[in-house]
């Protein structure tokens, strides 16, 4: 890989955003999925709580099952007219355009068997069909440069671009699609919104696709071509049972690989909280107006593209590993904080716009926390790719990344699974205005967001002390890469 890299050259600025771009379609799915579909299937749609659960933990069941098997097979695929990792990039568009759209395009007059099924259909069409872009691209990162200026670089416009994405979404959602109306003041409650979003994401996404897999093609191939896989790693399994048996000879070989799993894990849980229920948050519990409730969802991208400016010199000065510390404990303060001081009776009142500001304001600095630790995330991750390459004498970012990716499905589906039954469990009532809204409901959802998020930060606390990156062995690792180049 090294002789692939050093004959493509430095990346260039057109590369630069062409890889920004990259991570852009991810991150879309992302935001639609998390902040308006478990919303919109119980309190619009009406599914029930226990069943939207269980359709959203099968869904990210069945994409966390395939997510391994697609990064063994973006490392070992060959013969191919696109490349490894473009193959399968490319062969994600379609499915995902058609899944996504669909997801948010529900037939009216469904019974709740119908709708499950409707969702379980085109959830998994979306959501798997992603995953074919999501991981060769991710693992495309680590492929780029072996530099570690350049790799500070890769992991800040990767992280800017899933920023721009979660900035702009949410203004244009409320801007455009979800729009104040007097027979709904509260427009996410507006059932009409939903297909034309739906299909905006999907084209959108399709677009950014395209867009980014057609700039990052031909330093790829450069790549590809001086570090294609020995005919021995191409014809590799790529059964399940043969990816569960390299999944554990990986974390045995490379501890810091299980280690990884567990971070994005518990990362991806708390952020999914967030995400998942921010909506029934701001209607129900902070009572936020249609001018609050998007600067709501926007405002931790601020905080985050501020740290895309401040993480590599913040990583030089302290190191990946505490930056990853001190970044996450802030983020978890900073979000407990935005539901324990309005119970505690700290804040403004509900309904008021001093509490849309003083919420703002907290997530805003929890997204600057979130920004510092996510960059030194996303170099670590790549590192521990090249460790494990050097321990295996094989391909690795492929593998990592989907491993990195099955912890964060999996924080996704434990939040869906436990989101969904508890509405089911106090019987949160769906399609009510806010007025009618009982008080102790709200309440009991923020508590029980509250307790996840503590919950998941202590385990966090405790899981990244544990965490080593040894620096030395990537030292030699750089040395021979370079002397091979």
């Amino acid at each position: 890989m090294a002789n692939g890299i050093a004959a493509a050259g430095r990346l260039g600025w057109p590369e630069r955003i062409a890889w920004m771009v990259c991570a852009m379609p991810e991150l879309l799915k992302s935001f639609a999925w998390d902040a308006f579909v478990l919303f919109f299937y119980a309190q619009v749609v009406g599914l029930d709580g226990f069943l939207i659960g269980i359709a959203i933990a099968i869904i990210i069941l069945f994409d966390t099952l395939v997510d391994p098997w697609i990064g063994a097979l973006s490392d070992r695929l060959a013969g191919t007219r696109f490349g490894r990792r473009h193959t399968l990039m490319f062969s994600a568009v379609l499915p995902y355009m058609i899944g996504i759209a669909a997801v948010f395009s529900p037939p009216a007059g469904m019974s709740q068997f119908a709708i499950l099924s409707w969702l379980l259909a085109f959830g998994l069409l979306a959501r798997c069909g992603i995953s074919f872009w999501t991981v060769p691209a991710y693992a495309l990162g680590g492929d780029l440069s072996h530099d570690e200026g350049e790799r500070r670089v890769i992991a800040v416009l990767r992280n800017l671009g899933n920023q721009l994405v979660i900035l702009c979404v949410p203004a244009i959602a409320f801007g455009v699609f979800f729009v104040h109306t007097s027979a709904f003041p509260k427009p996410q409650l507006n059932p009409t919104p939903y297909p034309p979003f739906g299909l905006f994401v999907s084209l959108l996404g399709g677009a950014l696709m395209l867009i980014g897999g057609i700039g990052t093609y031909r330093r790829a191939r450069l790549i590809e071509a001086a570090d294609a896989p020995r005919e021995s790693e191409a014809s590799e399994q790529t059964s399940q049972m043969a990816i569960l048996k390299a999944f554990a000879q990986a974390v045995r070989i490379t501890p810091n690989i299980g280690r990884l799993m567990l971070v994005a894990f518990l990362v991806l849980f708390t952020n999914s909280v967030i995400n998942q229920l921010s909506l029934h948050l701001a209607t129900y519990f902070w009572q936020l107006d249609e001018t609050w409730t998007p600067r709501l969802l926007m405002a931790g991208v601020f905080g985050s593209i501020l740290a895309m400016g401040l993480a590599p010199a913040f990583v030089r000065a302290v190191g990946s590993r505490r930056a990853m510390m001190i970044g996450l404990a802030s983020f978890f303060t900073f979000q407990a904080s935005a539901i324990l001081l309005p119970l505690a009776g700290f804040a403004p009142p509900p309904a008021t716009t001093a509490l849309g500001a003083w919420v703002f304001v907290i997530r805003f600095f929890g997204g600057l926390a979130y920004g510092l630790y996510v960059v030194p995330f996303n170099i670590v991750t790549y590192d521990i790719g090249d460790e494990h390459r050097a321990d295996t004498g094989k391909p690795a970012q492929g593998l990592v990344a989907s491993f990195m990716f099955i912890g964060l499905q999996l924080g996704s589906g434990a939040v869906a699974l436990l989101a969904g039954s508890f509405l089911g469990l106090i019987d949160f009532p769906a399609n009510l205005p806010v007025e009618k809204m009982p008080a102790d409901k709200a309440e009991a959802l923020a508590l029980f967001v509250l307790f996840l998020i503590v919950i998941a930060g202590s385990a966090m606390a405790w899981l990244v002390g544990t965490f080593r990156i040894d620096q030395d062995k990537l030292a030699r690792i750089r040395a021979q890469e370079s002397y091979a180049a």
